[in-house]
């Protein structure tokens, strides 16, 4: 995602037309790398109607080859574990047993398979798309910080629909050390956890909010589930490096212009729409209670300084956790009019709502419609 190379001064990854069906897209948080222009739009349908995002999820599992059980971006596109997770958090509540092995267990088990020898884990890029997922080439991660934190608040959501205890008692050790080495030993005096585990925290060490909000939210979901099966030490050890983090991120908050900055390496708040406005919703869309007190300042900041943002007018990507945001504020009217505006998105321009556009475009509609948001 293009936030992780802020610092150093990087275009983001791009993805070939052949990957995502001739359409040029980024692996940015839902955004547009700079120097890109907006991919073209294919010719609308005469209506649009709501996307029915559980089964828009499901129907980018790929069905064959060394990385079946995976998931695309976007129809024809690469695979991104971190965007698979917050897409498919969104579905384990609609899914039945036999579901929820197919679409979450089987996922789980393959990530797990192919975590490199330090515990983190690559992208894979499909030159021929689904023509032939056999043939592919790897790619680093976009970070190590996120990409686990997802993957265990998605396991813990997948544990409490399924109860399959037994696939907990197989995997917890190894879901331990996926989270010491990817998040804990990156954790600096402050707190933050970096964006990499060392060596490449030496390109990019920064500990970045958006970052921080989705590990303490991963932190918490495993420590909780560790606590309700009874391995109550590791769960206070966990809970600890959450509480920390919460203080590091409250150390972004600027009282002079009521917001936070985007990183510790940041030396002030930013008004562009990324990453500065987009990062101030984080805390709030994943729930960090210790920042509660920060919640409405950051929000009155973000929408005053890119009003407009439901539209979809200031992006190409829908950026749909900011929907979730609104929605958990009660502010129904943004909530439902990007939802409206990512309906259009979809029926003209399949490609730009990538699976954790839906992941949250779900979850949205889960807030609003008085279901749990998870």
């Amino acid at each position: 995602m293009q936030r992780r190379n802020f610092f150093i001064q990087s275009s983001a990854i791009t993805l070939g037309a052949t990957m995502l069906g001739g359409v040029s897209n980024s692996m940015a948080q839902s955004t547009r790398r700079r120097g890109t222009t907006t991919p073209p739009a294919t010719t609308p349908p005469a209506t649009t109607s709501a996307i029915n995002a559980v089964a828009a999820i499901q129907a980018l599992r790929i069905p064959s080859g060394p990385y079946t059980g995976g998931y695309e971006i976007a129809p024809n596109g690469l695979m991104n574990w971190y965007f698979a997770n917050l897409g498919l958090i969104s579905v384990v509540q609609y899914l039945d047993a036999a579901a929820l092995d197919s679409y979450i267990r089987v996922y789980l088990d393959l990530y797990i398979s192919k975590l490199e020898s330090n515990l983190s884990i690559q992208d894979v890029h499909f030159p021929f798309g689904r023509a032939n997922p056999s043939s592919f080439t790897l790619a680093p991660a976009d970070s190590d910080d996120s990409y686990v934190a997802t993957l265990l608040s998605l396991a813990v959501r997948y544990l409490r629909a399924s109860q399959n205890w037994a696939w907990w008692d197989k995997n917890k050790v190894m879901l331990k050390n996926m989270t010491n080495k990817n998040i804990i030993a990156s954790i600096k005096p402050s707190g933050l956890t970096s964006v990499f585990q060392s060596p490449r925290s030496q390109t990019n060490n920064a500990g970045y909010l958006m970052d921080n909000a989705e590990v303490y939210r991963g932190l918490r979901d495993f420590a909780a589930m560790l606590r309700e099966r009874g391995d109550t030490a590791d769960a206070t050890y966990y809970d600890q490096f959450a509480v920390k983090m919460a203080a590091g991120m409250a150390g972004l908050f600027s009282a002079s212009t009521s917001a936070f900055r985007m990183a510790d390496l940041s030396t002030r708040t930013e008004t562009s729409f990324y990453p500065g406005t987009t990062c101030q919703v984080f805390p709030q869309a994943f729930g960090v209670a210790e920042l509660s007190g920060y919640y409405d300042r950051a929000w009155t900041f973000f929408n005053g300084n890119t009003p407009g943002w439901e539209t979809g007018k200031l992006d190409p990507y829908p950026w749909a956790v900011l929907g979730l945001a609104a929605a958990k504020r009660g502010q129904t009217a943004l909530a439902n009019a990007q939802l409206a505006s990512m309906d259009k998105t979809f029926s003209v321009n399949r490609a730009l709502v990538t699976i954790n556009e839906l992941g949250f475009y779900q979850r949205t509609r889960s807030v609003l419609t008085g279901r749990s948001d998870i």
